[in-house]
């Protein structure tokens, strides 16, 4: 007994002994794989919002504010899960092109953002190439498989972000 005790030991400390290889990595990775499918993802809403001048990320930005226009780019670049730098490049162009404006917030020294009228006639021409998108990316995935994931990606990304 005492000697297969210790042979179960030695085959654990062996197994946690071995080197990860790369196949290891390029089977498993979670960073690898969700990078991947984000830009297969972006590509093909990209593809469909062309029309509009708008890619996915500019369209998500004006989306975001409509939904619950934020007290300052900090706020919108959490709700959004991106760099705040990234996200005031973005802004700022979008203000550039008459789709955006910031104005005061009576907090501090924050801006809030709003759409412009322009903004908002842009933003209806592209939810209409996000809904073909959508819906086409839904028929390709199959609709129960998607909201199943988003389910996960959701649970996934609180559980990423409690650990950042």
């Amino acid at each position: 007994m005492h000697i297969h005790f210790i042979y179960r030991i030695a085959i654990m400390v062996d197994h946690s002994l071995q080197e990860t290889t790369p196949l290891d990595v390029a089977r498993t990775c979670a960073a690898l794989y969700s990078r991947v499918f984000s830009r297969l993802v972006t590509r093909h809403y990209n593809h469909h919002l062309a029309e509009t001048g708008l890619r996915i990320t500019q369209f998500s930005i004006l989306n975001a504010i409509k939904l619950s226009p934020p007290n300052s780019i900090n706020e919108l670049a959490e709700l959004l899960g991106m760099e705040r730098t990234s996200l005031q490049r973005t802004v700022e162009k979008l203000i550039a092109k008459g789709l955006l404006e910031s104005r005061p917030t009576g907090q501090k020294r924050s801006l809030g953002l709003s759409l412009t009228q322009e903004g908002e006639d842009i933003y209806q021409q592209a939810l209409t190439r996000w809904e073909e998108a959508h819906n086409e990316f839904t028929e390709m995935v199959g609709a129960d498989d998607w909201s199943e994931t988003v389910g996960k990606l959701r649970r996934y990304s609180v559980k990423l972000q409690s650990t950042l």
